[in-house]
């Protein structure tokens, strides 16, 4: 069957409108990941602003002795906030897909963490090698024609390079599309797969790549107008967050909440609703093509 990817783009804000406690729901995962990330890494986080600030002020050059402070901070950093990003990302995109394909399965606002939730990790795994391998051989081979441009001086091979990089993004297009309806094929047929998008997308490129450039236009006009609202917010509660962290170098977790308490609260309540938002309008138009290319009941 076919879809109309205008109609669509637009199943991010349908969800909301018939699902508004799903929506707050996905919300209440993003505080919760906001609220974990601060409180096993919030001193790391004022650690490299702190050690940022001390090192422009001081005005010597960086060496391995310096930095190694910051760098510890950004694999603390790294280590908290990777496998709670994951673990999330992929609660809400099969959530999301869920509430599309699946629209009877309403409860705990569709979130779940269970045999979906694995086999949709299980495929962005194998669907994060993949590029992996792809950005390996293509750019690899644009790197090298570079290299040889640059040695030789040669613009042919300058216009070559840039001529193959083109291709490679190109390419790297072509292939996201092509697999964009993973997710919701795994969701609403509850098997493990990753390349099965490849024969529901054949003859469909445009149209889908159409649908995800209006439904990113929006999620970025989504992200602009939560901008403008948040600003006097941020404010009423004593301005930005960098702001708050001055002073509060060596101190604990449990010391730092208490004054970042008011900032801490607004802008987290504020930027999970519109994170959530924002994920809804970029993944729901995915999971509607899929099931109007299915043709399944709407929800």
């Amino acid at each position: 069957m076919t879809f109309s990817a205008s109609d669509a783009a637009f199943e991010g804000f349908r969800i909301v409108r018939r699902r508004p406690l799903a929506m707050l729901m996905w919300a209440l995962a993003y505080i919760v990941f906001f609220a974990l990330t601060f409180l096993l890494a919030g001193s790391s986080f004022v650690t490299i602003m702190q050690q940022v600030e001390a090192l422009e002020n001081s005005g010597a050059t960086p060496t391995m002795e310096t930095l190694g402070p910051l760098f510890q901070a950004y694999g603390v950093i790294l280590l908290v906030v990777a496998p709670l990003s994951i673990i999330v990302s992929t609660m809400l995109s099969t959530a999301i897909a869920r509430a599309v394909v699946r629209p009877k399965d309403s409860a705990f606002g569709y979130l779940r963490l269970g045999m979906d939730e694995l086999r949709v990790f299980g495929a962005m795994v194998v669907l994060m090698l993949l590029i992996a391998v792809y950005y390996l051989v293509v750019f690899g081979v644009v790197f090298g024609v570079g290299a040889y441009a640059s040695s030789s001086g040669q613009g042919g091979w300058f216009a070559l390079a840039l001529l193959l990089g083109l291709a490679g993004f190109c390419g790297l297009i072509w292939l996201a599309v092509r697999l964009s309806l993973m997710v919701p094929i795994i969701v609403a047929e509850k098997r493990f797969t990753v390349l099965s998008s490849f024969g529901l997308t054949k003859g469909r490129f445009w149209p889908l790549l159409g649908m995800a450039l209006l439904a990113f236009i929006m999620a970025i006009v989504v992200a602009f107008l939560g901008w403008l609202i948040s600003m006097p917010l941020t404010l009423l509660v004593g301005g930005s967050m960098a702001s708050q962290f001055a002073g509060l170098e060596g101190q604990s977790v449990t010391e730092i909440l208490p004054k970042l308490a008011p900032i801490l609260i607004v802008s987290g309540l504020f930027n999970a609703v519109v994170s959530a938002l924002q994920l809804a309008i970029m993944y729901a138009p995915f999971a509607e093509a899929y099931r109007q290319i299915k043709g399944l009941e709407a929800g």
